[in-house]
């Protein structure tokens, strides 16, 4: 072979390879084509796991914004039921008690002394210590899902499990439910205005009851599916699961059964207080602190119960007509649905409980001047309208003293 045939051939094999090469470096491109295209079809996905997708309720919040907010709110929730629980249960040996056991002495003689303490105070467990402990209970469930969605900044199975079905499906529903029963049994016990059945005292709280089974049967099936399922990504769960899709209406049903409910006593308790003989004679500003008292913190807790029930069932139907979107990622979710609905009625049920059982001078106990009557006829102490009488008089003394 001659030098020319050579070089010719050299020549055209490096032809040969530049081709090669210029069509690899088209190939590369137009991989690299696709995966960018693949990249902007995918820019809501976040950590490589959980998708945020079109949010329906405001602007997007980041899941470690969200858990510290969270925290921050169970937080100083925490550490409120922390000190009312602890309240409740040192009335055994506080030095007010002491107090009024020597105040019980004088009154009544040492043969007398422990009638006039079963009047101050209960021993052993009540609905009031009861509703604490499951407080404090929920705060801390939540507590530990909204910390661990501060340091993962997604949100996982765990967090989601604590929060979502654990705190508030099972834990803060049935918080509530204990308190809205504690106000049915207080109210079922004042003689004033007593006009309604005495079936619906049984009837109202009865379906409660089977409305807190329903949610936990619910969240409990939903946690099972959850874990035991392969899915890593928690947005594909709610997308997808039919259980998720079952939980929402049956939750958000059971919080507005819990809202009417709830109304319906309210609506009892006016009638009872309205109907006493000489509320009639009671001035305006006396009207409003004993209405204020007793109303204002039932009225509260439906509106956020019925709030919970509006964005769940806003939720549902979110998914079903608008898959391409969800509520559990924006700003409203978050306020109207998680944090209203729980800073509220936590507040409100320990207004209305903040007392110790049988405790004196409380709205479900009596005023301590009933305490000089101990000697003469048998009175009911956990009735809450018997002692109306000498509150209305109290406030209209004070009223003509201050004038």
């Amino acid at each position: 072979m001659s030098l020319a045939s050579s070089i010719a051939m050299e020549r055209g094999g490096g032809g040969d390879g530049n081709a090669e090469a210029s069509a690899y470096t088209g190939e590369s491109m137009m991989y690299a084509q696709h995966a960018t295209i693949y990249a902007q079809q995918n820019v809501y996905y976040t950590a490589g796991t959980t998708p945020q997708l079109q949010s329906a309720a405001g602007p997007t919040l980041t899941f470690r914004i969200s858990g510290i907010v969270g925290l921050c709110i169970t937080g100083i929730l925490w550490i409120i039921v922390s000190w009312r629980l602890l309240y409740h249960y040192s009335g055994w040996w506080s030095k007010c008690c002491k107090k009024k056991e020597q105040q019980g002495q004088e009154i009544l003689g040492e043969e007398d002394e422990e009638v006039v303490i079963n009047h101050l105070r209960t021993d052993g467990f009540t609905m009031k210590r009861l509703l604490h402990i499951m407080l404090w209970i929920t705060m801390i469930v939540q507590g530990v899902g909204y910390a661990d969605m501060v340091g993962t900044d997604v949100s996982n199975k765990l967090n989601y499990t604590l929060l979502d079905i654990v705190g508030r499906g099972i834990l803060e529903f049935t918080t509530f439910v204990i308190g809205t029963i504690h106000w049915f049994n207080v109210t079922s016990k004042a003689r004033a205005g007593a006009s309604e059945k005495k079936v619906m005292f049984t009837l109202l709280p009865l379906i409660l009851v089977f409305a807190t089974v329903a949610v936990t049967v619910c969240s409990i099936f939903e946690a099972v599916v959850l874990l035991a399922g392969h899915s890593e990504d928690i947005h594909e769960f709610r997308s997808t699961s039919k259980i998720h899709r079952i939980t929402l209406i049956v939750e958000s049903s059971g919080w507005g059964i819990h809202a009417v409910v709830v109304s319906i006593c309210g609506g009892m308790v006016y009638k009872r207080i309205s109907s006493l003989p000489t509320f009639s004679q009671v001035r305006s500003r006396a009207k409003r602190n004993i209405i204020t008292k007793m109303i204002i913190p039932i009225f509260f807790c439906a509106l956020s119960y019925a709030l919970r029930s509006a964005w769940m069932a806003a939720d549902f139907a979110s998914r079903i007509l608008r898959p391409d979107s969800t509520f559990e990622s924006g700003l409203g979710w978050w306020i109207g649905n998680c944090w209203i609905p729980t800073i509220v009625p936590s507040m409100m049920l320990l207004y209305s409980i903040r007392k110790r059982d049988r405790e004196p001078g409380m709205i479900d106990g009596v005023s301590e001047t009933l305490l000089q009557r101990i000697n003469a006829e048998p009175q009911d102490y956990d009735d809450p309208f018997q002692s109306f009488h000498t509150l209305i008089i109290e406030d209209e003394n004070a009223t003509i003293g201050s004038s």
